[in-house]
């Protein structure tokens, strides 16, 4: 139970993909009674057949399937796990070239020669050509996106780029008329993920704009507050409102000249009973700080709700919550606390730490005493870190007392989720009891 609860089945099915295409590669090769004569160049098919799963796998976590959500445990923790994947994949193709050119028959010269040598076979020039063009392809769209910061909209069109690779890759394979053509179950494995991955690559990017969770809303209104942009939305239609789970998120996009068009992820700030949607955004790049031009009027697109994250206050209900909130991270406890059935007692008794640098900062604190929550149900704890230091467990143990009986539900800045996490761990709460929503890697 504690694996699912901190999301391993995900990677345990990535894991055992893996594991199935190389029984499935030396069984062929033990079946055929088809080896190689230098052992080194058994790592570069290592190398190369492990990449060509795991892109597959990427093209799939970046889909927003829910049956993938669900999986992994929520859609920040897919992504996470998109990343990992993709960086393992870099480290996995770099020994393709590496051991084949270990090999004592490999040449250089005719292997990285751009164009076509006198005398070489027209399908042995496009398997070299493509596969070249592909592993310098992944190499640089994955540095991109795993090491080079990017703006939102820079980073998104280096993804749109992912699929493509795949499909050279896939081109690659078919010329080259290596083991995974020569092996019909090779083969047909190769060629279901293959589809698959295609499949999720054209979804996502093409037909996912009509054919997503899409909800057709309105701009309501906005309200500035300081450097929160609030973006009231309402359903275009009354009847056919998005329903949503207190603690998930959407992506919007706004018909709006002034902004790009690309989906953007907020969390949502508003109680599920409430008629409107509600997204607050803190300005940190240029799309969001263009949000105060928005109208009222202007069409806004959502896709969602997405997320577990507010899940784990139902699923502990034998314990006391702890939300840690830091700045914007408020969004969802907002959606939380707010919610009718919590303030009617239905969940356990929460402790809702609100951590600002200066009081001022703390744009929520009206709205959360006004809510007029018995304490019964809510215990709420401002924290400025200016006057008060750090949050830390033992801030936390002061008001809340025993810190293993509790769990935790922490979202803001990552510094202080990574480092509240560590401390939490180390104070000996389990693991399993601390749960954190971050999307600082998209």
């Amino acid at each position: 139970m504690i694996i699912k609860k901190q999301y391993y089945w995900g990677y345990l099915v990535v894991g055992l993909s893996l594991v199935l295409t190389y029984a499935i590669y030396f069984g062929s090769m033990w079946f055929y009674d088809d080896w190689y004569d230098h052992r080194l160049k058994y790592l570069a098919k290592i190398g190369s057949m492990g990449t060509t799963m795991l892109m597959c796998w990427a093209l799939v976590l970046a889909a927003r399937l829910p049956i993938v959500e669900r999986l992994f445990g929520g859609l920040d923790k897919v992504y996470k796990a998109h990343r990992k994947i993709g960086e393992l994949a870099l480290y996995l193709i770099v020994l393709h070239p590496i051991f084949l050119a270990l090999n004592p028959e490999f040449d250089f010269v005719r292997f990285f020669w751009i164009a076509q040598l006198p005398g070489e076979a027209e399908h042995y020039y496009f398997a070299r050509m493509s596969g070249l063009i592909a592993l310098a392809a992944l190499v640089a769209l994955t540095s991109l996106s795993l090491w080079i910061s990017l703006p939102y909209h820079h980073w998104k069109q280096t993804h749109n780029f992912f699929g493509l690779v795949l499909v050279l890759v896939i081109f690659h394979a078919v010329v080259a008329q290596g083991q995974i053509m020569s092996y019909p179950l090779l083969g047909a494995w190769f060629a279901v993920w293959a589809a698959v991955g295609v499949c999720c690559y054209f979804y996502i990017r093409v037909l996912y704009r009509w054919f997503g969770p899409l909800h057709n809303y309105l701009v309501d209104h906005v309200r500035i507050l300081g450097d929160i942009t609030e973006v009231h939305m309402r359903p275009r239609d009354p009847n056919r409102k998005m329903a949503f789970h207190p603690g998930q998120f959407l992506y919007v996009s706004f018909d709006s000249p002034d902004l790009r068009s690309e989906p953007h992820p907020f969390s949502i700030s508003s109680a599920p009973q409430a008629g409107n949607i509600r997204i607050s955004v803190k300005k940190m790049g240029d799309w969001t700080k263009e949000l105060p031009i928005l109208k009222p009027g202007q069409r806004a697109s959502i896709w969602g709700p997405y997320g577990k994250f507010g899940e784990h206050m139902t699923e502990h209900a034998d314990k006391e919550t702890v939300l840690v909130a830091g700045g914007i991270g408020i969004t969802p406890f907002l959606s939380m606390v707010e919610n009718a059935d919590f303030q009617a007692g239905k969940y356990n008794k929460a402790h809702l730490f609100y951590s600002v640098q200066v009081p001022e900062e703390a744009y929520y604190h009206d709205e959360i005493t006004d809510l007029g929550v018995k304490e019964e149900y809510l215990h709420y704890i401002p924290h400025s870190s200016d006057s008060e230091g750090y949050l830390t467990p033992e801030v936390i143990a002061d008001r809340v007392g025993d810190l293993k009986t509790k769990v935790y539900l922490i979202c803001g800045p990552k510094v202080l989720m990574d480092s509240l996490r560590d401390q939490l761990m180390k104070a000996g709460v389990p693991f399993e009891q601390i749960f954190t929503e971050d999307f600082s890697i998209i």
